[in-house]
């Protein structure tokens, strides 16, 4: 029984493991280019004026982010 247990383990530890691919989302705290306010349902952001760094509200502890959309350029 033990044997079966360590081949297993074994055969587990040699498979490879695919790399996640680089994430190409916008990030909800950059925010998308041209746009004034913008959310993922979790974190609302905004900024006055181009090129001005946004202000974003907290995120809620069971919140699942969505993708990122403006809401207004």
């Amino acid at each position: 029984m033990t044997a079966a247990i360590v081949a297993g383990a074994a055969l587990a530890a040699d498979m490879d493991i695919p790399r996640h691919p680089p994430a190409t989302e916008i990030s909800v705290q950059k925010g998308p280019p041209n746009c004034s306010r913008w959310t993922d349902d979790c974190v609302n952001c905004a900024r006055n004026a181009k090129g001005s760094l946004p202000l974003c509200s907290n995120i809620g502890f069971s919140c699942q982010p969505k993708p990122v959309r403006c809401l207004q350029p």
